[in-house]
Protein backbone atom coordinates (compact mmCIF):
# COMPACT_ATOMS: atom_id res chain seq x y z
CA UNK A 1 0.00 0.00 0.00
CA UNK A 2 1.44 3.37 -0.89
CA UNK A 3 1.91 5.54 1.86
CA UNK A 4 0.85 9.16 2.32
CA UNK A 5 3.60 11.87 1.53
CA UNK A 6 4.95 13.39 4.15
CA UNK A 7 4.22 16.52 3.02
CA UNK A 8 0.53 15.84 3.14
CA UNK A 9 0.99 15.24 7.18
CA UNK A 10 2.11 19.08 7.64
CA UNK A 11 -0.81 20.58 6.23
CA UNK A 12 -2.98 22.50 9.00
CA UNK A 13 -6.41 23.06 8.75
CA UNK A 14 -6.13 26.85 9.55
CA UNK A 15 -10.26 27.46 10.23
CA UNK A 16 -10.18 25.27 12.99
CA UNK A 17 -6.80 26.85 14.29
CA UNK A 18 -8.22 30.47 14.16
CA UNK A 19 -10.61 31.48 17.06
CA UNK A 20 -14.00 30.35 16.65
CA UNK A 21 -14.76 34.61 16.12
CA UNK A 22 -12.40 34.62 13.57
CA UNK A 23 -13.46 31.48 11.49
CA UNK A 24 -16.96 32.36 11.42
CA UNK A 25 -16.73 35.78 9.81
CA UNK A 26 -14.06 34.31 7.16
CA UNK A 27 -17.36 31.99 6.45
CA UNK A 28 -19.38 34.35 7.29
CA UNK A 29 -18.11 36.50 3.65
CA UNK A 30 -18.96 33.68 1.64
CA UNK A 31 -21.85 33.18 -0.72
CA UNK A 32 -24.58 30.22 0.09
CA UNK A 33 -23.08 28.06 -2.61
CA UNK A 34 -19.61 28.12 -1.58
CA UNK A 35 -20.61 28.07 2.79
CA UNK A 36 -21.87 23.98 1.51
CA UNK A 37 -18.87 23.53 -0.43
CA UNK A 38 -16.53 24.09 2.68
CA UNK A 39 -18.96 21.41 4.30
CA UNK A 40 -17.64 19.03 2.28
CA UNK A 41 -14.03 19.51 2.39
CA UNK A 42 -13.30 17.86 5.83
CA UNK A 43 -15.50 16.75 9.41
CA UNK A 44 -13.57 20.43 11.11
CA UNK A 45 -15.15 22.31 8.43
CA UNK A 46 -18.47 20.66 8.63
CA UNK A 47 -18.59 20.53 11.73
CA UNK A 48 -18.16 24.42 11.48
CA UNK A 49 -20.95 24.88 9.22
CA UNK A 50 -23.25 23.30 10.92
CA UNK A 51 -23.03 25.23 14.80
CA UNK A 52 -22.76 28.63 13.01
CA UNK A 53 -26.53 29.26 12.34
CA UNK A 54 -25.69 33.00 11.91
CA UNK A 55 -23.65 31.73 8.01
CA UNK A 56 -27.57 31.43 6.64
CA UNK A 57 -28.85 34.02 7.97
CA UNK A 58 -28.08 37.07 5.58
CA UNK A 59 -28.81 34.66 2.76
CA UNK A 60 -32.28 33.82 4.20
CA UNK A 61 -33.21 37.52 4.53
CA UNK A 62 -32.74 37.95 1.37
CA UNK A 63 -34.49 35.23 -0.19
CA UNK A 64 -37.26 36.22 2.46
CA UNK A 65 -37.65 39.87 1.33
CA UNK A 66 -37.32 38.67 -2.50
CA UNK A 67 -40.56 36.70 -2.30
CA UNK A 68 -42.64 38.67 0.44
CA UNK A 69 -41.56 41.81 -1.60
CA UNK A 70 -40.29 43.52 1.11
CA UNK A 71 -44.08 44.13 2.16
CA UNK A 72 -43.37 42.32 5.49
CA UNK A 73 -40.17 42.60 7.08
CA UNK A 74 -38.76 41.31 10.00
CA UNK A 75 -38.63 43.92 13.10
CA UNK A 76 -34.52 44.71 13.68
CA UNK A 77 -34.93 44.11 17.46
CA UNK A 78 -36.46 40.61 16.72
CA UNK A 79 -34.46 37.57 16.58
CA UNK A 80 -34.31 36.49 12.83
CA UNK A 81 -33.40 33.27 13.45
CA UNK A 82 -36.86 32.21 14.97
CA UNK A 83 -38.09 34.71 13.00
CA UNK A 84 -37.44 32.85 9.70
CA UNK A 85 -38.32 29.00 10.81
CA UNK A 86 -41.52 30.49 11.77
CA UNK A 87 -42.36 32.86 8.63
CA UNK A 88 -40.59 30.41 5.67
CA UNK A 89 -42.71 27.24 6.03
CA UNK A 90 -45.75 30.34 5.21
CA UNK A 91 -44.38 30.98 2.12
CA UNK A 92 -45.26 28.30 -0.01
CA UNK A 93 -48.52 26.25 -0.43
CA UNK A 94 -46.16 23.43 -0.94
CA UNK A 95 -44.93 21.17 2.13
CA UNK A 96 -41.48 22.14 0.80
CA UNK A 97 -40.15 24.39 3.63
CA UNK A 98 -42.29 22.49 6.47
CA UNK A 99 -41.37 21.59 9.53
CA UNK A 100 -37.15 22.98 9.14
CA UNK A 101 -34.65 21.74 11.61
CA UNK A 102 -32.52 24.50 11.02
CA UNK A 103 -31.42 27.85 9.25
CA UNK A 104 -28.60 25.40 7.45
CA UNK A 105 -31.51 22.93 6.68
CA UNK A 106 -34.15 25.88 5.29
CA UNK A 107 -31.08 27.21 3.22
CA UNK A 108 -30.06 23.22 2.12
CA UNK A 109 -33.46 23.68 0.49
CA UNK A 110 -33.37 26.71 -0.94
CA UNK A 111 -30.60 25.87 -2.66
CA UNK A 112 -31.92 22.20 -4.16
CA UNK A 113 -35.11 24.23 -5.25
CA UNK A 114 -33.01 26.81 -6.89
CA UNK A 115 -31.36 24.25 -9.06
CA UNK A 116 -34.65 22.94 -9.63
CA UNK A 117 -35.28 26.51 -11.07
CA UNK A 118 -32.13 26.72 -13.33
CA UNK A 119 -33.08 23.28 -14.62
CA UNK A 120 -35.86 24.18 -16.11
CA UNK A 121 -37.22 21.31 -15.01
CA UNK A 122 -40.38 21.39 -13.25
CA UNK A 123 -40.46 19.94 -10.09
CA UNK A 124 -44.04 18.94 -9.83
CA UNK A 125 -46.77 18.49 -11.68
CA UNK A 126 -50.78 18.16 -11.22
CA UNK A 127 -53.67 18.52 -13.38
CA UNK A 128 -55.66 20.90 -11.50
CA UNK A 129 -58.62 20.63 -13.96
CA UNK A 130 -58.82 16.93 -12.98
CA UNK A 131 -58.91 17.69 -9.18
CA UNK A 132 -60.75 20.92 -9.37
CA UNK A 133 -63.61 19.78 -11.73
CA UNK A 134 -64.32 23.41 -13.50
CA UNK A 135 -67.07 23.54 -15.75
CA UNK A 136 -65.57 25.64 -18.23
CA UNK A 137 -61.89 27.41 -18.96
CA UNK A 138 -59.92 28.89 -15.88
CA UNK A 139 -59.68 32.19 -16.61
CA UNK A 140 -57.46 33.53 -13.34
CA UNK A 141 -55.98 31.50 -10.81
CA UNK A 142 -53.75 32.50 -7.27
CA UNK A 143 -52.02 31.14 -4.29
CA UNK A 144 -53.10 31.28 -0.84
CA UNK A 145 -49.35 31.04 0.46
CA UNK A 146 -51.01 30.68 4.30
CA UNK A 147 -53.29 27.95 4.12
CA UNK A 148 -51.97 26.09 1.42
CA UNK A 149 -54.56 26.66 -1.18
CA UNK A 150 -54.92 27.44 -4.93
CA UNK A 151 -57.86 29.35 -5.92
CA UNK A 152 -58.91 29.52 -9.46
CA UNK A 153 -62.34 31.24 -11.23
CA UNK A 154 -63.35 30.07 -15.17
CA UNK A 155 -65.63 31.48 -17.40
CA UNK A 156 -68.38 30.16 -16.48
CA UNK A 157 -68.60 32.49 -13.07
CA UNK A 158 -67.24 29.11 -10.85
CA UNK A 159 -64.50 29.65 -7.67
CA UNK A 160 -62.80 26.65 -6.88
CA UNK A 161 -60.85 26.12 -3.84
CA UNK A 162 -58.20 23.41 -3.85
CA UNK A 163 -55.64 22.51 -0.73
CA UNK A 164 -52.17 21.78 -1.96
CA UNK A 165 -52.39 19.27 1.63
CA UNK A 166 -54.64 16.80 0.42
CA UNK A 167 -54.56 17.22 -3.35
CA UNK A 168 -58.85 17.62 -2.77
CA UNK A 169 -61.18 20.30 -3.35
CA UNK A 170 -62.50 21.94 -0.42
CA UNK A 171 -65.21 24.38 -1.58
CA UNK A 172 -66.20 26.00 -4.76
CA UNK A 173 -68.59 29.14 -5.42
CA UNK A 174 -70.89 29.99 -8.23
CA UNK A 175 -70.93 33.47 -9.29
CA UNK A 176 -72.92 33.62 -12.35
CA UNK A 177 -75.84 35.10 -12.22
CA UNK A 178 -79.18 35.15 -13.99
CA UNK A 179 -80.11 37.22 -16.84
CA UNK A 180 -82.81 39.39 -16.57
CA UNK A 181 -85.60 40.04 -19.01
CA UNK A 182 -84.43 43.45 -19.98
CA UNK A 183 -80.86 42.99 -19.50
CA UNK A 184 -78.64 41.05 -21.53
CA UNK A 185 -76.64 37.99 -20.96
CA UNK A 186 -73.21 39.16 -19.98
CA UNK A 187 -70.44 36.64 -19.67
CA UNK A 188 -70.12 35.71 -15.81
CA UNK A 189 -65.88 35.34 -16.07
CA UNK A 190 -64.13 35.01 -13.48
CA UNK A 191 -61.29 37.76 -14.68
CA UNK A 192 -59.40 38.74 -11.99
CA UNK A 193 -58.44 37.95 -8.09
CA UNK A 194 -56.40 39.54 -5.43
CA UNK A 195 -55.79 38.21 -1.84
CA UNK A 196 -54.64 39.68 0.70
CA UNK A 197 -54.91 38.56 4.76
CA UNK A 198 -58.12 37.35 5.29
CA UNK A 199 -60.01 38.79 2.07
CA UNK A 200 -59.95 37.82 -1.18
CA UNK A 201 -61.52 40.05 -4.12
CA UNK A 202 -63.14 39.24 -7.30
CA UNK A 203 -63.89 40.93 -11.17
CA UNK A 204 -65.90 39.25 -13.17
CA UNK A 205 -66.96 39.86 -16.89
CA UNK A 206 -70.31 40.89 -15.72
CA UNK A 207 -69.54 44.18 -14.00
CA UNK A 208 -69.36 43.13 -10.69
CA UNK A 209 -66.81 43.10 -7.77
CA UNK A 210 -67.49 40.20 -4.92
CA UNK A 211 -65.59 40.25 -1.73
CA UNK A 212 -65.04 37.45 0.24
CA UNK A 213 -63.76 36.89 3.60
CA UNK A 214 -62.04 33.76 5.16
CA UNK A 215 -63.95 31.31 7.32
CA UNK A 216 -63.76 31.42 10.73
CA UNK A 217 -62.30 29.28 13.99
CA UNK A 218 -65.26 27.16 13.26
CA UNK A 219 -63.82 25.43 10.51
CA UNK A 220 -61.20 23.19 10.35
CA UNK A 221 -57.99 24.59 9.22
CA UNK A 222 -57.52 21.90 6.31
CA UNK A 223 -61.04 23.36 4.89
CA UNK A 224 -60.54 27.12 5.89
CA UNK A 225 -61.59 28.61 2.57
CA UNK A 226 -63.41 31.76 1.59
CA UNK A 227 -67.25 32.94 1.94
CA UNK A 228 -69.01 35.81 0.06
CA UNK A 229 -69.88 38.77 2.19
CA UNK A 230 -70.56 41.34 -0.22
CA UNK A 231 -70.49 42.94 -3.67
CA UNK A 232 -70.27 46.47 -5.53
CA UNK A 233 -71.03 47.44 -9.41
CA UNK A 234 -68.04 48.93 -11.46
CA UNK A 235 -68.82 50.78 -15.07
CA UNK A 236 -67.56 48.06 -17.41
CA UNK A 237 -66.06 44.09 -17.35
CA UNK A 238 -63.02 43.87 -14.80
CA UNK A 239 -59.77 43.42 -16.87
CA UNK A 240 -57.03 43.55 -13.19
CA UNK A 241 -57.74 44.08 -9.72
CA UNK A 242 -55.06 44.65 -7.11
CA UNK A 243 -55.82 44.65 -2.94
CA UNK A 244 -53.64 46.85 -0.74
CA UNK A 245 -55.15 46.28 2.86
CA UNK A 246 -58.84 47.46 2.89
CA UNK A 247 -58.17 49.53 -0.23
CA UNK A 248 -59.59 47.64 -3.44
CA UNK A 249 -58.05 48.85 -7.20
CA UNK A 250 -60.29 47.51 -10.03
CA UNK A 251 -59.04 48.36 -13.74
CA UNK A 252 -62.12 47.82 -16.30
CA UNK A 253 -62.24 47.46 -19.48
CA UNK A 254 -63.12 50.95 -21.14
CA UNK A 255 -59.95 52.29 -19.27
CA UNK A 256 -61.61 52.94 -15.83
CA UNK A 257 -59.72 52.69 -12.92
CA UNK A 258 -61.67 53.32 -9.41
CA UNK A 259 -60.95 52.76 -5.91
CA UNK A 260 -62.53 51.58 -3.22
CA UNK A 261 -62.57 51.03 0.50
CA UNK A 262 -63.84 47.56 1.08
CA UNK A 263 -65.55 48.62 4.39
CA UNK A 264 -64.00 46.08 6.91
CA UNK A 265 -66.14 46.11 9.67
CA UNK A 266 -64.50 46.70 13.32
CA UNK A 267 -64.26 43.59 15.65
CA UNK A 268 -66.90 43.38 18.29
CA UNK A 269 -64.65 43.98 21.62
CA UNK A 270 -66.72 41.67 23.36
CA UNK A 271 -68.50 39.07 20.98
CA UNK A 272 -70.72 36.25 22.44
CA UNK A 273 -72.33 33.27 21.08
CA UNK A 274 -75.92 34.28 22.06
CA UNK A 275 -75.86 37.69 20.72
CA UNK A 276 -73.16 37.65 17.73
CA UNK A 277 -74.01 38.95 14.41
CA UNK A 278 -72.27 38.38 10.79
CA UNK A 279 -70.28 41.36 10.12
CA UNK A 280 -71.72 44.10 7.77
CA UNK A 281 -69.42 45.00 4.92
CA UNK A 282 -69.86 48.66 3.45
CA UNK A 283 -67.88 49.39 0.35
CA UNK A 284 -66.97 52.85 -0.33
CA UNK A 285 -66.06 54.13 -3.66
CA UNK A 286 -62.91 56.48 -3.37
CA UNK A 287 -61.89 57.74 -6.39
CA UNK A 288 -62.22 57.27 -10.25
CA UNK A 289 -59.57 57.52 -12.59
CA UNK A 290 -60.06 57.33 -16.59
CA UNK A 291 -57.82 56.30 -18.96
CA UNK A 292 -57.60 58.84 -21.60
CA UNK A 293 -58.46 57.07 -25.45
CA UNK A 294 -56.14 57.44 -28.26
CA UNK A 295 -56.70 57.31 -32.17
CA UNK A 296 -57.22 53.79 -32.13
CA UNK A 297 -59.56 53.72 -29.03
CA UNK A 298 -61.54 50.56 -30.65
CA UNK A 299 -58.66 48.15 -30.60
CA UNK A 300 -57.42 49.38 -27.20
CA UNK A 301 -57.56 46.46 -24.30
CA UNK A 302 -56.96 48.82 -20.97
CA UNK A 303 -55.70 47.67 -17.50
CA UNK A 304 -54.18 44.25 -18.50
CA UNK A 305 -52.28 44.28 -15.73
CA UNK A 306 -51.38 46.65 -13.35
CA UNK A 307 -48.74 47.24 -9.77
CA UNK A 308 -48.96 49.98 -7.36
CA UNK A 309 -45.82 51.33 -5.60
CA UNK A 310 -47.12 53.96 -3.15
CA UNK A 311 -48.19 56.50 -4.75
CA UNK A 312 -47.33 55.34 -8.21
CA UNK A 313 -49.85 53.03 -10.13
CA UNK A 314 -48.98 51.52 -13.48
CA UNK A 315 -51.17 50.11 -15.95
CA UNK A 316 -50.23 48.38 -19.03
CA UNK A 317 -52.33 48.20 -22.57
CA UNK A 318 -50.36 49.05 -25.82
CA UNK A 319 -48.53 50.89 -23.99
CA UNK A 320 -47.30 51.96 -20.34
CA UNK A 321 -49.68 54.61 -17.83
CA UNK A 322 -48.49 55.75 -14.42
CA UNK A 323 -50.64 57.65 -12.25
CA UNK A 324 -48.32 60.16 -10.68
CA UNK A 325 -49.73 62.91 -8.10
CA UNK A 326 -48.76 66.06 -10.06
CA UNK A 327 -46.61 67.63 -6.48
CA UNK A 328 -45.99 64.38 -3.91
CA UNK A 329 -45.75 65.02 -0.08
CA UNK A 330 -42.20 64.97 0.80
CA UNK A 331 -42.53 62.51 3.91
CA UNK A 332 -44.57 60.13 1.01
CA UNK A 333 -47.39 59.07 3.46
CA UNK A 334 -51.04 59.64 1.55
CA UNK A 335 -51.67 56.68 -1.00
CA UNK A 336 -52.33 57.60 -4.71
CA UNK A 337 -56.32 57.12 -3.07
CA UNK A 338 -56.03 60.14 -0.74
CA UNK A 339 -54.97 62.69 -3.40
CA UNK A 340 -58.05 64.57 -5.47
CA UNK A 341 -58.65 63.80 -8.85
CA UNK A 342 -57.49 67.17 -10.14
CA UNK A 343 -54.05 66.62 -8.29
CA UNK A 344 -52.97 63.31 -10.11
CA UNK A 345 -51.45 63.24 -13.82
CA UNK A 346 -51.08 60.70 -16.55
CA UNK A 347 -48.29 59.85 -18.22
CA UNK A 348 -48.06 57.77 -20.98
CA UNK A 349 -44.63 55.23 -22.27
CA UNK A 350 -44.88 53.17 -25.08
CA UNK A 351 -41.05 52.69 -25.50
CA UNK A 352 -39.40 51.93 -28.63
CA UNK A 353 -42.42 49.84 -30.49
CA UNK A 354 -43.59 52.20 -33.04
CA UNK A 355 -46.02 50.60 -35.57
CA UNK A 356 -46.98 47.62 -34.50
CA UNK A 357 -50.28 45.70 -34.18
CA UNK A 358 -53.08 45.66 -31.63
CA UNK A 359 -52.39 41.94 -30.97
CA UNK A 360 -48.96 43.30 -29.20
CA UNK A 361 -49.46 44.30 -25.88
CA UNK A 362 -47.88 45.39 -22.33
CA UNK A 363 -47.64 43.57 -19.29
CA UNK A 364 -46.41 44.30 -15.99
CA UNK A 365 -44.77 41.96 -13.21
CA UNK A 366 -42.91 43.73 -9.75
CA UNK A 367 -39.38 41.82 -9.42
CA UNK A 368 -37.85 41.26 -5.60
CA UNK A 369 -37.99 43.41 -2.77
CA UNK A 370 -35.72 46.65 -4.52
CA UNK A 371 -39.20 47.71 -5.99
CA UNK A 372 -38.06 47.32 -9.59
CA UNK A 373 -41.12 46.23 -11.97
CA UNK A 374 -41.08 44.20 -15.09
CA UNK A 375 -42.10 45.16 -18.42
CA UNK A 376 -42.76 43.03 -21.14
CA UNK A 377 -42.78 45.40 -24.27
CA UNK A 378 -45.00 45.11 -27.79
CA UNK A 379 -41.57 44.14 -29.47
CA UNK A 380 -41.28 41.17 -27.16
CA UNK A 381 -38.28 42.14 -25.40
CA UNK A 382 -38.58 42.64 -21.32
CA UNK A 383 -37.19 45.67 -19.71
CA UNK A 384 -36.09 46.22 -15.81
CA UNK A 385 -37.45 49.60 -14.26
CA UNK A 386 -36.28 51.56 -11.06
CA UNK A 387 -35.73 54.38 -9.05
CA UNK A 388 -39.02 54.68 -7.61
CA UNK A 389 -37.83 56.00 -4.40
CA UNK A 390 -36.93 59.47 -6.07
CA UNK A 391 -38.55 62.42 -3.42
CA UNK A 392 -40.28 64.40 -6.20
CA UNK A 393 -40.55 62.95 -9.35
CA UNK A 394 -40.41 58.88 -10.55
CA UNK A 395 -37.91 59.03 -13.17
CA UNK A 396 -37.29 55.54 -14.83
CA UNK A 397 -34.33 53.87 -14.96
CA UNK A 398 -34.37 51.06 -18.35
CA UNK A 399 -32.23 48.12 -18.32
CA UNK A 400 -32.84 45.22 -20.53
CA UNK A 401 -32.99 41.98 -19.16
CA UNK A 402 -34.36 39.84 -22.72
CA UNK A 403 -34.16 41.13 -26.07
CA UNK A 404 -37.01 38.86 -28.09
CA UNK A 405 -38.89 36.52 -25.41
CA UNK A 406 -40.76 34.82 -27.61
CA UNK A 407 -41.60 34.86 -31.08
CA UNK A 408 -45.65 36.08 -30.24
CA UNK A 409 -46.82 38.39 -27.76
CA UNK A 410 -45.95 38.05 -23.69
CA UNK A 411 -49.42 37.16 -22.35
CA UNK A 412 -48.16 37.06 -18.93
CA UNK A 413 -45.41 37.30 -16.69
CA UNK A 414 -44.62 35.80 -12.94
CA UNK A 415 -41.34 35.76 -10.85
CA UNK A 416 -39.64 34.34 -8.48
CA UNK A 417 -36.47 35.27 -6.40
CA UNK A 418 -33.89 35.61 -9.13
CA UNK A 419 -36.19 34.59 -12.23
CA UNK A 420 -39.36 35.61 -14.05
CA UNK A 421 -41.41 33.19 -16.39
CA UNK A 422 -42.85 35.09 -19.36
CA UNK A 423 -46.12 33.02 -21.06
CA UNK A 424 -46.34 33.93 -24.78
CA UNK A 425 -49.24 33.34 -27.72
CA UNK A 426 -46.74 31.12 -29.11
CA UNK A 427 -47.47 27.96 -26.56
CA UNK A 428 -44.37 28.25 -24.52
CA UNK A 429 -43.45 29.43 -21.40
CA UNK A 430 -39.39 30.39 -20.86
CA UNK A 431 -37.56 30.78 -17.45
CA UNK A 432 -35.76 33.96 -17.29
CA UNK A 433 -32.51 34.98 -15.32
CA UNK A 434 -32.91 38.51 -14.08
CA UNK A 435 -29.88 39.58 -12.74
CA UNK A 436 -28.36 38.77 -15.95
CA UNK A 437 -29.06 42.07 -18.23
CA UNK A 438 -29.27 41.39 -21.92
CA UNK A 439 -29.50 37.35 -22.14
CA UNK A 440 -31.89 35.02 -22.66
CA UNK A 441 -31.36 31.80 -20.62
CA UNK A 442 -32.55 29.50 -22.91
CA UNK A 443 -29.23 28.56 -23.29
CA UNK A 444 -29.26 27.30 -19.14
CA UNK A 445 -33.15 26.32 -18.98
CA UNK A 446 -35.34 24.73 -21.38
CA UNK A 447 -38.92 26.47 -22.27
CA UNK A 448 -41.98 24.23 -21.28
CA UNK A 449 -44.15 23.52 -24.33
CA UNK A 450 -48.03 24.17 -23.08
CA UNK A 451 -49.48 23.51 -26.20
CA UNK A 452 -49.61 19.61 -25.07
Amino acid sequence: MASIPESRHRIRDFISDLPPELSRLILSQLEIQDVFMCAAVCRAWRSHTRINDSLYIPHLLRKYNNITHGRNPIPPRANASQELLQRFPHLSASPYFCNPKSLRDLALRDMRLQRKWESGIPWRKANLNSCMKHNDVVFSVLIDQVYSLIVSGDRSGGVVFWSTRTDEMIKKLNLAQEPGEDVPAISPAISAMALEGDHLVIGTWHMTVHIARRDGKGTPIENRAFSLVSSFPVPSPVISILLEGATCIVGCHNGEVLFYDIGVPGEDPSPTSEEYTKPIYNPTHLLTIQIPGRTRASQVRYNLSMHYRKPFLFTSSDLVSQLTPKRMDRDNKRDLWEYGEREITIKNSSGNTPGVGPDYLCMLQPLCDEGDLLVAWPDLSVYSLGNFNSSLVWTPKSKVLVEKAHSQSVRCMGTVDRFFLTGSFDNVCNPHHALKPKTDCTNIQRGWDTSL
